[in-house]
């Protein structure tokens, strides 16, 4: 797989008693098949990117170059010049009170992407400098597109220097393997499902209780195509699962 990380789906169990317990527990379909080329549905029409990851370093702060802009789709180029932030050079000439145009944004990964709140440049910078952006896991949605992807600044140049980069998600690959959790089930104080999996390639399963942090519990090279977790159940509180394809 040419992914570095890909989310296979995730599982929400909530606690309550044993009697009724099976019951609650249901696919989120929210990251499902993120390896299939299908992009998650939050509306219709909205497409999620889970593909390969890239980075776009910007060469020079001249946005009037084609490769001084991150041409993410045709209605969405991103680029800035020396100084101020963002804009979109499709339809905009300089960063403006909205710009980027037909963007919004929000902190948080994308497996969550549902979840996040999303607002313009501007007001998701909240007064504070893009400077402060690298390193944080955020969500860029392109509106006229409805796309969602992750991305991740590594460099935001300050004090007329220009320049930025970063690592963003890219559309699925088309043909990648569907890959899928199925089976939930609980017996004897354990929670259990299955997962596919290619076998060979390295997988870790990630829980949360309240879908933000999450936390490694398993991980290990797939013996077949299809892999069974299990973990130490316990009534009351929710927990969440994701299964994550680690890099070959």
């Amino acid at each position: 797989m040419s992914c570095r990380k890909q989310i296979v789906g995730r599982w929400e169990t909530h606690k309550s008693s044993p009697a009724d317990w099976k019951s609650k527990v249901r696919l989120r379909w929210l990251i499902a098949f993120a390896c299939a080329g299908l992009g998650a549905p939050l509306a219709p029409g909205a497409t999620v990117w889970t593909g390969p990851l890239i980075t776009y370093n910007q060469p020079s702060p001249d946005p009037t170059q084609a490769a001084n802009q991150d041409r993410i789709t045709a209605n969405v180029w991103l680029t800035r010049f020396s100084s101020q932030g963002l804009f979109n050079a499709v339809t905009e000439t300089n960063a403006g009170p909205d710009s980027p145009a037909d963007t919004e944004w929000a902190f948080g990964r994308l497996t969550n992407y549902a979840a996040l709140s999303y607002s313009n440049w501007l007001d998701w910078l909240n007064g504070n400098s893009p400077t402060t952006l690298v390193g944080k896991p955020a969500v860029l949605h392109l509106i006229s597109d409805d796309i969602y992807l992750s991305i991740e600044f590594t460099l935001w140049g300050s004090h007329g220097s220009g320049g930025f980069a970063y690592q963003r998600s890219t559309a699925p690959v088309a043909g990648a393997p569907t890959l899928a959790i199925a089976s939930p089930a609980v017996a004897k104080g354990q929670f259990t499902f299955s997962y596919t999996a290619t076998t060979g390639l390295s997988y870790v399963v990630e829980s949360s209780s309240d879908l933000a942090s999450w936390v490694p519990i398993q991980t290990n090279v797939a013996p077949a195509s299809v892999v069974v977790f299990s973990n130490a159940f316990s009534p009351g509180g929710s927990q969440f699962y994701i299964v994550v394809q680690l890099p070959p």
